[in-house]
């Protein structure tokens, strides 16, 4: 635990300073970053169930997915360029696999690809949505730091509660994690969230109002947990504890990740039809 508290306070550290000093280009640089790496432990992953994705062409395709949402807008943000990209490695890597004989690298390969950049990168459209709509880049990453604050104490607090008082379990996937956990965990989050309204006032956007955040805050809990299992699913089929161990306390980057990259498309969709 004191591993995991460290390593918190060291990451939100180096987040702070790197926004403070170059802005949203930090911001961007660091999803990207995260995104690489928890693309490269993805396949890393898939390597050990004895699947062979072409890790090159897949990050080198989720890099550009990363940093054209917010350096390409003349492409909608993303999602021509992703629609390329994913045609383009595909048409490379069926030409590979059907050298080989046989199609062992097209499904890891995309669905890492798909899964971790593509999900993940609308934590940058978000950024570039408040930005088209006439606000500062600095709504949009309060928005993204909200968002990422929201879903990993949902983390926190499910550890918290599920410690304590946790009988139920929720699923086979996770023993440890627990219904009375969630429930603390969804708790959590929305307490996390209005505080963060009430110290961050001048960067929010219209609208964002307290009974809002509340009603946003509960499924992005809700999607933080199954995001949580999804990668429970891959370690265990995988028969590892954690992705990596390069982040003392918490594991690799994907166990950074995991709760993340459900959330950050269903926040994009709630923030965009909520409050732009």
């Amino acid at each position: 635990m004191r591993q995991r508290i460290f390593s918190f306070i060291a990451l939100w550290s180096i987040i702070g300073i790197s926004l403070l000093f170059l802005g949203v280009h930090a911001g961007i640089f660091l999803i990207a970053l995260i995104s690489l790496f928890t693309q490269l432990e993805l396949y890393q992953l898939f390597e050990k169930m004895g699947l062979r994705p072409i890790k090159f062409i897949g990050l080198v395709g989720g890099s550009v997915i990363s940093f054209g949402a917010y350096y390409l807008p003349g492409l909608n943000a993303g999602n021509d360029l992703f629609l390329l990209i994913f045609l383009l490695i595909t048409l490379i890597i069926i030409r590979m696999d059907l050298q080989a004989g046989r199609l062992r690298s097209f499904m890891p390969t995309l669905f890492g690809l798909i899964y971790v950049p593509y999900l993940l990168h609308f934590l940058i459209k978000i950024v570039r949505m408040a930005e088209v709509s006439n606000y500062s880049s600095a709504t949009g990453i309060f928005l993204t730091i909200w968002i990422i604050f929201v879903a990993k104490s949902t983390d926190i607090g499910g550890l918290i509660v599920g410690m304590r008082i946790g009988k139920t379990s929720l699923s086979v996937i996770s023993p440890k994690k627990t219904y009375e956990g969630a429930a603390g965990g969804i708790f959590f989050a929305i307490m996390v969230g209005l505080l963060l309204l009430s110290l961050f006032k001048s960067h929010l956007p219209d609208g964002f109002s307290w009974w809002l955040s509340i009603l946003i805050a509960i499924p992005i809990a809700i999607a933080s947990i199954a995001s949580d299992l999804v990668e429970s699913a891959f370690k265990r089929q995988a028969g590892v504890k954690d992705s990596g161990n390069i982040i003392p306390g918490i594991g690799g980057f994907f166990d950074l990740s995991d709760s993340l990259i459900l959330t950050a498309p269903l926040a994009y969709l709630l923030f965009k039809y909520t409050l732009f």
